[in-house]
């Protein structure tokens, strides 16, 4: 089975990305895992000035400080925010909530809210030390303890 990257096959990618098939690639196993083909980084350069980065065996690549990229790039959210009712709302269900309000009337797009949100997220947890992460994954942990118990009884 051929690899997925942003709902295309792997073959298929840079092919979209670059305009031409260059990079080697190979399936995937019957249950998504990637196997390793590329054995070197490679940084390629996009014709509109992006970056596309291969990193064998990398799964993942983390957001660290990205407090001030967020505020200019979501500065709509930020302005929204500054008119909520309460300085401390966090846009569930206080009243007079200028982010639900715009999301209602269609002035904001859920989906750059919602990608605000989960940017916000990875930040958060970035940005936490080590032993922060290990006390939320004890609780995290100790969480589902509880309810497996529960659901036992």
């Amino acid at each position: 089975m051929p690899a997925r990257v942003f709902g295309c096959r792997q073959d298929d990618t840079d092919h979209l990305l670059l305009g031409k098939n260059a990079l080697e690639t190979g399936a995937v196993s019957g249950t998504g895992e990637g196997r390793h083909t590329t054995t070197r980084r490679h940084l390629v350069t996009l014709d509109n000035g992006g970056l596309l980065i291969d990193m064998p065996g990398w799964r993942e690549l983390g957001i660290l400080s990205a407090g001030a990229g967020m505020d200019e790039s979501f500065a709509d959210i930020k302005a929204l925010a500054a008119a909520c009712r309460f300085a401390d709302c966090s846009h569930a269900n206080e009243p007079g909530c200028a982010i639900r309000r715009a999301l209602e009337s269609g002035e904001l797009n859920p989906e750059h809210y919602q990608s605000y949100l989960k940017l916000r997220a990875e930040s958060e947890f970035n940005e936490m030390s080590f032993l922060d992460k290990r006390k939320k994954d004890k609780a995290f942990g100790k969480h589902i303890k509880s309810v497996l118990k529960q659901k036992g009884k």
